[in-house]
């Protein structure tokens, strides 16, 4: 570590010299090919294959002379484009805000003051703090550091770290080291690059090159966005269209070919398949998940959570398992020095600063102590006194297996680690070690997290791993609390509710996780507790059987955290892993769901999945009931949009087969689609989730979008709807005029729907226990439905295209009757399924 410093740099840039430097440098940003735009977003409204057969039929319709059909299918691609945009448009723009919220941070040093700032504001010259678990903010200079190295694997292609070492003097860094040679040279030992990962200590660097400049921006291809994959479910949505389109695509040929030969104009018969075609195929389906997902990250956003991938927030809904780590989680993560127990405070506050590498909030809480210690002893004058006396000039650093770490100076070794480790080895008669113990234990049991330090004479310059150890003398212990937050215990009572089991993991001495388990109310028998060592020696099978009993897991290395999630998954659950270090990123990358606690390593939260603002385990408990909320709002699109489209499809292939007149025109079932369904398919996608989510079991990772309930449902009121509007037209149709029986076929099959829309809000809640004005969009766009249906009716240029004629006042009470008896259909499916999931506990949403 340099000696003397320019204080000029150290205290870092001023605003003026900020602003300065943006204007001539720009911002710290590498820009991607791929960037949302309004214009995209419209111009791939043209490119659905439902757009595709509306303008074939409106050419056609146009050669043939028929201009209103035309119109009206003209009208239905203009509606179907502002719909489809406004949709997935608001969906986009809530997917980029949320991308920004977790942008990099970077800590500098600017006016002499320490700040944590957007690591796009970045500016040549900057005075940059880093340090294990982060990934450089930009290129620059090492002027100071501790035991430092770095990952540049992305530069160099070795996963070997890199050791580094400080400039001399930081005088004239910027035209130092501002040149095509430090632009090239990738293995400065005094230079760290944009995008490589802190793999150890800590240091304050100088910014040299930003942006575009970098060393990653001078090879673009490096951080060029590949394009997004489908989720599963995006992916299931799109192979249940393409079915249902060539399913539809056949049955409106099938009907032309009808309709033909039973003497119907191929013109009516041929625009007529197109809007039954156009009906059943559900393309906004598609749009409708990426809204809700979108909509339902942003919910979970208010809960003080952030999903990165929207794979994530489908998964939420299915999780079985949570492995959660004890610190930061449950506990609030803040260590604090209570006391210390040492043989000598002198050298255990020499050890606390020079054993150091303030990687995590422990060793922080541990530096903090040493400061405020050194002003009582006047043998020591400050921590940069007592670290430039003693200069480190070996390092066995902290390893989870050996559960210790170790710094060289000259003739002493400083130790520190666990506390059982360190006093096993060390030079202590049998009664001492006894009573040392006895602390250790009864500290523990009160849940303090314990740190043990050690000292040895030596007069090697290299620390020999094997013997550090041995014939050590023993310092002592410093005692952490980290309290228990506030409703975790609520929240945990939640998840076993909803069908979540909790596996607690910790890295923490046994009586301290036991503690802190008694105090959430978990009193745990022998078999429901396991140690690393168990972990270590248990065979594959032995481990899958104790699982579904172990509550606690302590002493873990992040190795056995993957052994654990691994086995988890083996054996069919859905697990979701909460960790905050770079040793968790392989943990969280295996589970289904890795979350991260907001002051996690860039590493980890790159990783993750998902990162808790506010590091509570109650907000995991929030995320998974949005989740279970995304999926419950997307089978009501599905049962809605599907259960309207083959209702239509049923009645005119009935009619044909029956030899009945056509019941609607092309124009109508248009019209439906795209007015009184299209408004309520919006509203439906902001639905508010329903209440008793967290009370049911996970949702299967298997289960099917159209499972046995949606596909009943679906069948039910399809067949109900086509036997209900045929029957009424019918009737209307030897009594009354053929127009005004259409016009009561068209009626009762575009308010129907305007009905059941309210039903299909729950699938496992009858429908006069759930509150229907909760959603005021879906109120509003229903009475809009009533009121465009009947101007359709009542209006003459309406009632010009689409071939209507006024009703009475009692047809309405027919059309109203009408929709409450596809109401019925549906509640007494819902209550079928409901009283089938009470007696077998089936999972379901």
């Amino acid at each position: 570590m340099p000696k003397k410093q320019n204080d000029q740099v150290s205290r870092g840039l001023t605003d003026r010299e900020v602003k300065s430097l943006h204007l001539k440098h720009g911002f710290n940003v590498i820009e991607s090919d791929q960037r949302f735009s309004a214009l995209k977003v419209l111009l791939s409204q043209f490119t659905s294959p439902l757009i595709y057969i509306l303008l074939i039929a409106a050419i056609i319709t146009w050669f043939l002379g028929d201009l209103i059909d035309t119109g009206v299918i003209m009208a239905a691609v203009i509606v179907n484009t502002v719909l489809g945009f406004y949709q997935e448009y608001k969906a986009q723009k809530s997917l980029e805000a949320l991308s920004q919220v977790l942008s990099p941070k970077a800590t500098v040093i600017r006016d002499g003051h320490q700040q944590e700032i957007d690591a796009t504001d970045l500016v040549p010259g900057d005075y940059v703090i880093i340090q294990s678990g982060m990934r450089i903010p930009a290129d620059g200079v090492i002027a100071k550091h501790k035991n430092f190295s770095v990952n540049e694997a992305i530069l160099t292609g070795e996963s070997q770290s890199v050791t580094k070492t400080a400039v001399k003097t930081t005088a004239n860094l910027l035209t130092r080291f501002v040149s095509v040679k430090h632009r090239t040279d990738t293995k400065g030992k005094e230079s760290v690059y944009l995008g490589t990962i802190v793999q150890s200590g800590r240091a304050e660097m100088v910014v040299t090159f930003t942006g575009h400049a970098t060393q990653v921006g001078q090879i673009a291809t490096a951080l060029k966005e590949t394009s997004e994959v489908l989720t599963p479910l995006q992916q299931k949505i799109k192979r249940l269209s393409s079915q249902l389109a060539i399913m539809v695509t056949g049955v409106a040929l099938l009907i032309t070919l009808i309709g033909v030969a039973t003497g119907n104009s191929f013109q009516d018969i041929f625009t007529l398949s197109v809007a039954i075609a156009v009906a059943a195929i559900p393309e906004g389906l598609a749009v409708s998940l990426t809204a809700i997902l979108a909509i339902g990250m942003q919910r979970i956003l208010k809960r003080r959570a952030i999903v990165r991938k929207l794979v994530a927030a489908e998964v939420l809904g299915s999780v079985t398992v949570i492995c959660a780590d004890k610190t930061g989680t449950i506990t609030e993560g803040k260590m604090k020095v209570t006391h210390t127990d040492t043989t000598s405070q002198i050298d255990l506050v020499t050890a606390a600063v020079l054993g150091n590498d303030l990687n995590d909030p422990l060793e922080i809480s541990m530096w903090e102590w040493a400061k405020t210690e050194i002003k009582k002893l006047k043998t020591i004058s400050s921590i940069d006194w007592l670290v430039n006396k003693y200069p480190i000039i070996d390092i066995f650093p902290f390893n989870p297996k050996h559960r210790f770490a170790a710094k060289m100076t000259s003739g002493t070794i400083y130790i520190v680690g666990a506390p059982e480790i360190l006093l096993k080895e060390a030079d202590l008669s049998s009664k001492e070690r006894k009573s040392w113990q006895k602390k250790i234990d009864d500290f523990a049991k009160q849940g303090f997290r314990l740190v043990g330090f050690a000292t040895k004479h030596t007069n090697d310059n290299k620390i020999a791993s094997s013997t550090v150890l041995t014939k050590s003398r023993w310092l002592g212990l410093m005692v952490f609390q980290d309290p228990i937050r506030d409703g975790v215990a609520k929240a945990l009572k939640k998840t076993n509710r909803a069908g979540i089991d909790t596996k607690v993991i910790t890295g923490d001495y046994l009586e301290t996780a036991l503690a802190i388990m008694s105090q959430l109310g978990y009193h745990l028998e022998p078999n429901q507790i396991m140690e690393g060592h168990e972990l270590t020696n248990i065979a594959k099978s032995d481990l899958a059987a104790r699982l579904k009993i172990v509550k606690l897991f302590a002493r873990t290395t992040p190795e056995q955290k993957l052994k654990i999630v691994t086995a988890l998954q083996e054996s069919g659950q859905v697990v979701a892993m909460t960790g905050d270090g770079v040793n968790d990123a392989p943990a969280l990358k295996k589970a289904d769901i890795g979350i991260v606690v907001s002051t996690a390593s860039d590493v980890s939260k790159e990783t993750a999945d998902m990162v808790l603002l506010d590091d509570n385990f109650a907000t995991i408990t929030a995320a998974i009931e949005e989740g279970r909320g995304i999926f419950s709002n997307l089978r009501k699109v599905i049962v809605y949009l599907l259960a309207d489209a083959f209702s239509e499809i049923f009645i005119i292939v009935s009619s044909l087969i029956l030899g009945l007149p056509l019941p609607v025109t092309a124009a109508q079932i248009l019209w439906i689609n795209f007015i009184d369904d299209g408004f309520p398919n919006l509203a439906l996608t902001i639905d508010p989730k329903e209440k008793g989510l967290l009370k049911l079991p996970p949702i299967p990772k298997e289960t099917q979008i159209l499972d046995k309930e949606v596909k009943t449902i679906i069948a039910l009121v399809s067949v109900s709807a086509s036997i209900m509007v045929l029957t009424i037209f019918n009737w209307y149709n030897n009594h009354y005029t053929f127009e005004y029986a259409r016009t009561m076929a068209f009626t009762v099959l575009a308010i129907s729907t305007l009905f059941y829309v309210f039903s299909t809000r729950s699938l496992h809640r009858p429908i006069w226990l759930d509150n229907i004005f909760q959603n005021k969009w879906l109120v509003i766009s229903v009475l809009v439905g009533f009121i465009l249906q009947a101007m359709v009716v009542y209006v003459p240029i309406l009632q010009t295209v689409f071939k209507t004629v006024p009703l009475k006042l009692a047809d309405w009470l027919v059309v109203g009757v009408s929709g409450l008896v596809i109401i019925s259909v549906i509640e007494v499916v819902k209550w079928a399924f409901i009283h089938d999931l009470f007696n077998t506990n089936k999972a379901r949403v």
